[in-house]
C-alpha cells in the first residue's frame, strides 16, 4: 500500500494542473458523450518510463486513466480547450514511436501518446484537433521528436 501511495504521490507531482477543481472526482458519465477511447500508452516527455493507460476522449475533456502494475493508478481530467495536440514524426524507427503525438498545456507537463497502429493514431489525432477547435482551443504543428 505504501509503494501504490508513493507511485501516485510520484503521478501528482507530474500532473499539477489535473483535477483543479480541488481533487474532486468527477464522475464520467457526468462529463457526456464518448465520442473516442482506446488503450495506448505514454510516458512524460521528459522521462523514460512508458505506461499503459486509457484515454476517453468527451466533447470538453480528455479523461485519463493511468494502468500500473497494481490496476489503476492515477486518473486525470484535462479540459481540451487548454490542451495543445501535434503529432510527432517519426524519425524510420521502428517501434512504438512510429505513431505518437504530444499533449500539452499551460500548467501541464507535456505528454507523449504512443498509438498501436497509425490508423489508430489518425483517429486520436482527427477527434482531438476537431473537440479542441469547437472548445476554442489552438492547434499545434507536428514536429520531430528529441
Amino acid at each position: 500500500i505504501q509503494d501504490q501511495e508513493n507511485q501516485k504521490e510520484n503521478l501528482d507531482q507530474r500532473f499539477p494542473s489535473l483535477f483543479k477543481k480541488g481533487r474532486r472526482k468527477t464522475p464520467v458519465r457526468n462529463l457526456g458523450k464518448i465520442i473516442h477511447y482506446s488503450k495506448v500508452k505514454f510516458k512524460f516527455q521528459h522521462c523514460q518510463e512508458v505506461n499503459d493507460c486509457f484515454l476517453e476522449l468527451f466533447q470538453s475533456y480528455l479523461y485519463f486513466q493511468s494502468m500500473g502494475s497494481n490496476g489503476l493508478t492515477y486518473q486525470g481530467l484535462l479540459p481540451l480547450k487548454e490542451l495543445n495536440v501535434c503529432e510527432i514524426e517519426s524519425r524510420k524507427s521502428t517501434g512504438q514511436e512510429d505513431h505518437a503525438f504530444r499533449i500539452a498545456g499551460p500548467l501541464l507537463n507535456p505528454l507523449i501518446v504512443f498509438c498501436p497502429t497509425e490508423s489508430e493514431l489518425k483517429q486520436w489525432l482527427y477527434h482531438l484537433e476537431k473537440q479542441i477547435q469547437l472548445n476554442g482551443g489552438s492547434l499545434g504543428l507536428p514536429f520531430l521528436s528529441q
